[in-house]
């Protein structure tokens, strides 16, 4: 017994066109689709975007009532006679968590499409894409039966199959004896493609050897689309959906490292993910329930963990230098520490609000919230020293014993076994750091921890919010800042500049400045570079802001301040030491 689906792409009308055929096993059914879809924890109504369901059995229709926001009831059925359940769904969400199709791209995650059967999840389940367009392809990490026919297991591996549907690149190549794919589609520039793929092999190879050498799959794609300004990506068991600007691949000159590099440290996190999260993963993810959310306070452990591995990766291939690497590892201790939220959430909170806050953030949060990607990153780092300062091993021998204790049994994590696991892998005892470091807002020894691999935390004063600090081979000279600060993230306009976030305890909260202000003038002279005009007057200066607030233009008065903000810098003290890690 099987569930058949039947996509037609509308591409004029954005519309999936879903023939949804099953036997009917009782009079009564239900069918019903995700409200979330795993790897991104907001609840986000796929159901919003079903146009209309209509059942048929035996030519004739039958009754299907929606009961409620994503469930339909199907009542007067025929046993052991096919049901055709047909709905349409408007797609037209650019991203990689939902669906989207037009004229000259289509994607789609089956959390979006396919209705489940309530009763048939362990049954086999089969995709079939028709109507495409002339030239299209298909792209998908499920097994094709035929061209355009792809089979799942379960259920519950056909919601982890994303599809690619369009005019794309691919590009293959093997790492441990298993195909490795590379889907490009969007908007591709000429590029060095020899590059990517060796440093695409390089990360893959690297990894699954870190995991024992045997890839967990038959085969890996990594979908990329070329379009917009964000880096993100999400995770599946044998793929990733990814999303870079166009100028993220590594152009045939070699001068847009910086950009390329965060590329490949996306990548490498998702194909990490393959490990944490994807196999070893929480025992509330097993199995994840998608109709409504799955708490854990276990996030910082497989966002954080697999954040501090995968430009750690990149430098262990060679792909980045050393002075990259620490450089980075300075950009996450202050996009941590710079901002207020660190002192109000701690990391299990974070992990337990993702559904509300992290996900659905807003002009407040950097003075509300911590990242569980990245404070988990940094106590991850901690975590990895450490072990390896107490003991031979380190948090690489950790990995690879939860690997190998979810073959032996695939059960998912408990949420205090953390330091346990860790216990047993190495011997060493992190619990109370552990407790500190994940359930308290006290700060991390981050400058303790450094020290014993030769790095010297060196404190300075931030030119701004935006001041990421360095890492230096030689001491650090605190020259004299003379950039005043206004406390607040601005998005330069046409004419003035956008608020977009007020931070705490600066001078634009203290002069009442708000989200979405408007910046026009200082003393009545437009602005037209604030940083640069800023600096013509002197610590203690009042000035006139002249702005509008939705319709209405205000003039505010606010005091000229250097900016209060302390960051921290890395400093080289000895090289041997840090040989130990790096």
């Amino acid at each position: 017994m099987s569930v058949c689906y039947k996509i037609k792409l509308d591409p004029a009308q954005h519309i999936y066109d879903v023939t949804l055929n099953f036997v009917a096993t009782s009079e009564s059914m239900q069918l019903s689709l995700p409200v979330w879809i795993p790897g991104s924890y907001m609840v986000r109504e796929f159901s919003r975007n079903i146009v209309q369901v209509l059942a048929i059995q035996d030519e004739e229709i039958a009754s299907c009532t929606q009961i409620n926001k994503n469930t339909w009831q199907l009542d007067n059925l025929r046993c052991d006679s096919t049901v055709s359940i047909k709905y349409q769904v408007y797609a037209y969400e650019y991203g990689i968590r939902s669906a989207f199709l037009d004229s000259t791209r289509g994607y789609f995650n089956p959390t979006s499409l396919c209705l489940a059967v309530k009763g048939f999840e362990s049954e086999v389940h089969m995709i079939e894409i028709a109507g495409l367009p002339h030239g299209w392809q298909v792209s998908c990490g499920l097994v094709s039966k035929a061209t355009n026919l792809f089979i799942a297991a379960n259920y519950d591996e056909l919601l982890d199959m994303p599809f690619e549907l369009g005019t794309f690149e691919r590009y293959e190549f093997s790492v441990a004896g298993v195909a490795h794919y590379l889907i490009l589609s969007g908007t591709i520039l000429p590029f060095d493609n020899k590059r990517m793929i060796s440093d695409m092999t390089k990360i893959c190879q690297y990894q699954v050897e870190m995991f024992g050498g045997v890839a967990p799959y038959a085969s890996y794609t990594f979908i990329l689309n070329l379009s917009g300004s964000v880096y993100t990506g999400l995770e599946h068991r044998n793929s990733t959906l990814l999303m870079a600007p166009i100028t993220a691949l590594p152009n045939v000159h070699g001068t847009n490292d910086d950009d390329y590099h965060k590329l490949l440290g996306l990548i490498s996190h998702e194909f990490f993910h393959t490990w944490n999260v994807k196999r070893i993963k929480p025992r509330v993810f097993t199995p994840y329930d998608t109709t409504q959310e799955n708490y854990t306070q276990l996030l910082w452990w497989f966002e954080g963990v697999t954040s501090y591995y995968d430009d750690l990766v990149l430098y262990r291939c060679g792909i980045i230098s050393q002075d990259k690497y620490l450089g980075l590892v300075v950009e996450n201790l202050n996009n941590v520490y710079k901002f207020a939220g660190v002192t109000q959430q701690s990391l299990v909170n974070s992990s337990l609000t993702a559904w509300i806050k992290y996900y659905r953030q807003d002009e407040n949060s950097p003075n509300t919230l911590v990242s569980y990607y990245v404070k988990g990153a940094l106590v991850a780092m901690c975590l990895d020293l450490l072990i390896r300062k107490q003991s031979n091993r380190s948090l690489d021998d950790v990995m690879r014993y939860l690997y190998q204790q979810w073959q032996l049994n695939p059960v998912g994590i408990a949420e205090d076994e953390i330091p346990a696991l860790i216990h047993a892998a190495t011997g060493v005892d992190v619990s109370g750091f552990i407790q500190d470091a994940t359930t308290t807002t006290l700060p991390l020894p981050f400058d303790e921890v450094l020290i014993n691999y030769g790095l010297k935390i060196v404190k300075s004063s931030a030119k701004n919010h935006q001041d990421n600090g360095k890492y230096m081979l030689n001491s650090l000279t605190d020259k004299k800042i003379t950039n005043f600060d206004l406390g607040a993230k601005l998005e330069q306009l046409s004419i003035g500049y956008v608020v977009k976030n007020v931070y705490n305890n600066t001078v634009a909260q203290e002069a009442g400045l708000a989200a979405q202000d408007i910046l026009l003038a200082i003393n009545s002279i437009k602005i037209t570079n604030l940083d640069k005009q800023l600096s013509f007057f002197n610590d203690g200066d009042v000035i006139e802001l002249s702005l509008f607030r939705q319709d209405r233009l205000l003039s505010v008065p606010i005091t000229v301040r250097k900016s209060a903000v302390t960051i921290f810098n890395l400093q080289l003290d000895d090289s041997s030491l840090l040989a130990c890690w790096l």
